[in-house]
């Protein structure tokens, strides 16, 4: 009898586990960090036009403040601070400084980044535009769309012609760009006007009048696209 009564006693422990106060292996409590911390993932090296991606969300921190220590029109912060995006139009060092806070605790850092590269082109400091465009879209699959953006202007620089006129171009991005969004398409008004108004601004310059000129700035807003998207 007794050891029957062993048998099943042992059975129970098997398939409901230790009786209460019988002593369990717990897990530690997961440590939350209360002290500010600067994680910041940037380069410190890139080339003349190229989109730069400064991330800091992986940081400690409830609030975020960047300042660009040197003089630029193309520096976008993005993702509510947790990350900014740079592009240069001529060689040179540049410095930024990002500030986070949590609590009453702040923390800085300063990352400077050396640009090299030759004579800059119109379409240099196009992925800060397009970056800037892409920052008001707000749609559920954002990042999806952006890539599919990126491959629609991909495709059509790839597919333009020399005989093609402006015009010719323009309708066909239209039609591809529906492709490509669908029923997001009302999500990228922000973009489509910034769009607009880039093409307006490049050909009263006379920097989108051709076939060549538009295979150009299409290849370069895909590359925009492709690099926003990896930034989000």
């Amino acid at each position: 009898m007794n050891l029957q009564r062993l048998a099943i006693s042992a059975f129970m422990m098997l398939v409901i586990g230790p009786s209460i106060g019988a002593s369990t292996h717990m897990q530690p409590p997961a440590v939350v960090e209360t002290v500010a911390r600067v994680v910041l993932k940037a380069p410190d090296k890139a080339k003349v036009g190229q989109l730069v991606v400064l991330d800091v969300s992986e940081s400690v921190a409830a609030g975020f403040k960047w300042e660009p220590r040197t003089k630029t029109n193309n520096f976008l912060v993005i993702e509510g601070g947790k990350r900014a995006v740079f592009s240069a139009e001529a060689a040179g060092e540049f410095t930024f400084v990002v500030a986070v806070a949590k609590g009453d605790t702040v923390d800085v850092v300063i990352h400077t980044i050396k640009i090299t590269g030759g004579t800059p082109s119109p379409t240099d400091d196009l992925p800060t535009r397009v970056a800037s465009w892409c920052e008001g879209v707000q749609s559920p699959t954002k990042r999806d769309d952006a890539l599919k953006l990126a491959q629609s202007f991909s495709s059509l620089s790839a597919v333009i012609k020399p005989e093609m006129t402006p015009e010719d171009i323009i309708e066909a991005t239209k039609n591809s760009t529906r492709d490509a969004l669908g029923d997001n398409l009302k999500h990228w008004a922000p973009f489509l006007d910034g769009l607009g108004a880039e093409m307006t601004k490049l050909s009263a310059a006379g920097q989108l009048n051709d076939a060549d000129s538009h295979k150009r700035v299409w290849k370069a807003i895909a590359e925009a696209l492709g690099e926003y998207a990896k930034a989000l």
